[in-house]
């Protein structure tokens, strides 16, 4: 029981493998635990990066929140939580005067281990969790990643259907945590509606001229190239030229979503991607 729902728990889905891949509700302290001791692997967390524990876990699972993990027998595999959030509307008015709300799950963390990656599981928990809302009348999910990781973006928009709706500049602060030490902490907000389907997007071939930090018109799409890999750039290009760039990128995606919002992110090649904004319709 999660958030007051019924939830069918010991979901099996087939690995990629062959194996089955269990999706499930975390159950107790020494699973939250295990959770978290991924979570600081994946991620590269150093001592002092600090994350959540198994009580606040435990606490947000009895109080509307969602905790799931995969695993295949005994090996967790996967692992992603999220918790009950709200936001005024922008009339601000309900009936007899009230303030309106909407409601929606904010999921602050989804990982996979490093030797599983690229195997479908973290479509798998994510759909766990768009289960799990759907039985509670919940039809919104939130979460943010940084603009520079073009696999997760393309996962995000491409393969569930998500949407950028703003970019949160320096979000958690000047400097990153983990294997991302040294980076500044630009997040997307993606809002998935859980009761649409992924929309068709046009695909893009890269034109003469096209490099980061490029923008470029399609039609009335905007499309904005982004390094294919971060992290190759950053070592070709070295910190200082990298950290320029993000900065740039992250003020033409502030001025783009103003009347725009994002849908897609392809890989153009092996050095190139591309975000597709399109322009903002009304929820």
């Amino acid at each position: 029981m999660t958030g007051g729902g019924t939830i069918v728990r010991g979901c099996a889905l087939p690995g990629a493998s062959g194996d089955d891949i269990v999706v499930d509700d975390v159950d107790g302290p020494e699973e939250m635990a295990s959770c978290m001791a991924l979570y600081a692997d994946v991620m590269g967390l150093r001592p002092g990066d600090g994350g959540v524990n198994p009580r606040l876990l435990t606490a947000l699972q009895a109080n509307s929140g969602l905790v799931v993990d995969a695993h295949r027998g005994r090996e967790l595999v996967g692992f992603a939580y999220s918790f009950l959030a709200r936001e005024r509307l922008e009339d601000g008015r309900g009936t007899a005067g009230r303030s309106a709300w909407r409601f929606y799950q904010y999921s602050q963390l989804a990982v996979v281990a490093r030797a599983h990656q690229g195997k479908g599981i973290g479509r798998r928990l994510k759909h766990a969790q768009r289960d799990r809302c759907l039985a509670e009348g919940i039809t919104l999910m939130r979460w943010t990643f940084d603009p520079v990781k073009t696999r997760n973006a393309h996962f995000n928009l491409d393969v569930l259907g998500g949407r950028l709706t703003a970019v949160k500049p320096a979000m958690y602060g000047p400097d990153g945590f983990g294997d991302d030490t040294g980076e500044v902490t630009d997040r997307f907000l993606v809002d998935w509606h859980l009761t649409e389907p992924p929309r068709a997007v046009r695909p893009l071939v890269p034109r003469a001229g096209w490099r980061p930090g490029t923008v470029h018109r399609d039609g009335e799409d905007v499309i904005v190239v982004v390094p294919a890999q971060w992290r190759n750039h950053r070592a070709e290009h070295g910190a200082r030229a990298a950290a320029d760039l993000r900065r740039r990128l992250c003020e033409t995606f502030e001025t783009v979503l103003t009347e725009h919002e994002g849908v897609s992110c392809r890989r153009l090649d092996e050095d190139l991607a591309a975000y597709r904004f399109v322009p903002r319709r009304a929820d």
